[in-house]
């Protein structure tokens, strides 16, 4: 039997909200704080295929990152040796075209989401955007409040026009 109601709906959107919101300023130790500890965060490689069920290879990731790569990558950042954002990126995250698509059963739901990521640095003129579709589980707790589970970050470009992708999608 299906859980998706309104209460979880809005539980959802306030979550993602919240979420593009720590992100965009900055409050990265906060935002760990809404990931389960069992996330997996994962960004597939996308190839250009005449099929798109073949644009994208078996075990090719841009990034697959559990919980203990998630905190040593925000260590690192931390430190002097954090070259790709330095200086550091501002950010406006758009999320939208929310859709809860499935109860996966235990409060945890399957979430699609699109997101648009506008991304500067400092003193260049240059900026970046970078579109994408998620396909996140969703843990909803009883009091509505939400952990992160898995997010799948699904690139828009097989050819990335941004240099690195030090920030989180």
């Amino acid at each position: 039997m299906s859980n998706i109601n309104a209460d979880v709906e809005f539980a959802i959107r306030q979550f993602l909200g919240r979420e593009a919101m720590l992100l965009d300023n900055g409050r990265l130790e906060e935002w760990v704080g809404l990931l389960d500890e069992a996330i997996l965060y994962e960004i597939p490689l996308r190839i250009s295929a005449r099929k798109r069920e073949d644009e994208f290879p078996r075990g090719a990731f841009r990034m697959h990152e559990d919980m203990a790569m998630i905190r040593k990558r925000l260590e690192r950042m931390g430190t002097a040796e954090n070259w790709a954002e330095d200086p550091a990126s501002r950010t406006v995250r758009t999320v939208g075209s929310i859709f809860v698509e499935a109860d996966e059963g235990d409060g945890v739901f399957r979430v699609h989401s699109a997101l648009s990521l506008y991304r500067q640095r400092a003193i260049d003129r240059a900026y970046e955007w970078i579109p994408a579709r998620r396909i996140d589980l969703i843990r909803v707790i009883d009091d509505g409040e939400c952990r992160l589970v898995r997010r799948t970050v699904i690139l828009a470009e097989t050819i990335l026009q941004t240099p690195n992708l030090a920030v989180f999608l």
